[in-house]
């Protein structure tokens, strides 16, 4: 009786261990999760909408990145940005620039993330994957602005803090536009972690940055009940969502691909969407 009983257990146990994998590997990385953040001051405002992809990973333009350019255009973003970890080789070029183009018109912003500097990919060659299309811009330490209608957004590009080297001072040196049609002045920085830095919320100021975008976390990648057990460094205490930080909010996205090992569980990929 007791032998019967440990052999059910086991079996059970094994056909749960192979549920969650065959979840991980092969279920949870395709299934999409567009979240949604209205910062709009009245519900009726135009506004700007803008959407984040961070870390893709890009290792083929197949289905599943069809898909995901078809995603996007369906939601018809004013501003599409890329915070980071575009892709993690030199030779994935041709692909991220095939995947920017396949994204149309729609203006593109992107700024690099850890592994475009450990990839030792040619940011000139990446510039130019990047900017292929017109009105796409590739920031490095650098500012740029979208405008529609009467309202622009300025949006500043800070290079990685893990792998790369971001000028504290431009945060000092760039405040909003300071004009009626500003929507709003967004900072990008692929690593969360830049944000626990002490001197970081005194170059910030208070308000001019009312909101800030990061990925590299993939929101822990594999979870267990919401708890992350691992995230890689330069992510701070920062896992996934929405935090305030002094000054400023930051946003941290949960991200496209996968890093190190091919699977996600309790962490779906994530299209961010945001409304101001």
């Amino acid at each position: 009786m007791k032998s019967n009983i440990r052999s059910f257990a086991g079996l059970l146990l094994i056909t749960v261990l192979l549920v969650v994998l065959g979840m991980a590997f092969f279920i949870e990385p395709s299934r999409m999760e567009v979240t949604y953040h209205d910062m709009r001051h009245q519900s009726d405002d135009q506004g700007l909408r803008l959407v984040q992809l961070s870390d893709i990973h890009l290792q083929a333009v197949g289905k599943h990145e069809k898909a995901l350019v078809n995603q996007v255009k369906e939601l018809r973003p004013d501003l599409v940005v890329l915070t980071g970890d575009m892709i993690d080789r030199a030779d994935a070029l041709p692909l991220l620039q095939v995947f920017v183009e396949d994204l149309g018109p729609i203006p593109l912003i992107a700024v690099p993330g850890n592994w475009e500097h450990w990839s030792d990919v040619d940011f000139s060659e990446l510039r130019a994957a990047i900017e292929s299309r017109q009105g796409n811009r590739f920031l490095v330490n650098g500012q740029s602005s979208v405008t529609k209608g009467k309202r622009t957004i300025q949006l500043i590009g800070l290079d990685d803090f893990t792998g790369g080297n971001p000028d504290l001072e431009l945060l000092e040196r760039t405040g909003s536009l300071h004009r009626e049609n500003v929507a709003t002045t967004v900072l990008l920085q692929h690593s969360p972690g830049f944000f626990d830095l002490p001197e970081v919320p005194r170059l910030m100021g208070s308000g001019r940055f009312p909101l800030c975008l990061s990925g590299h976390t993939h929101g822990g990648q594999i979870t267990i009940g919401g708890w992350a057990p691992l995230t890689p460094g330069g992510s701070g205490h920062f896992v996934a969502g929405f935090y305030d930080i002094p000054g400023s909010r930051l946003y941290v996205s949960r991200g496209i691909g996968m890093s190190i090992i091919a699977a996600r569980l309790g962490s779906r990929p994530e299209i961010a969407v945001f409304d101001l």
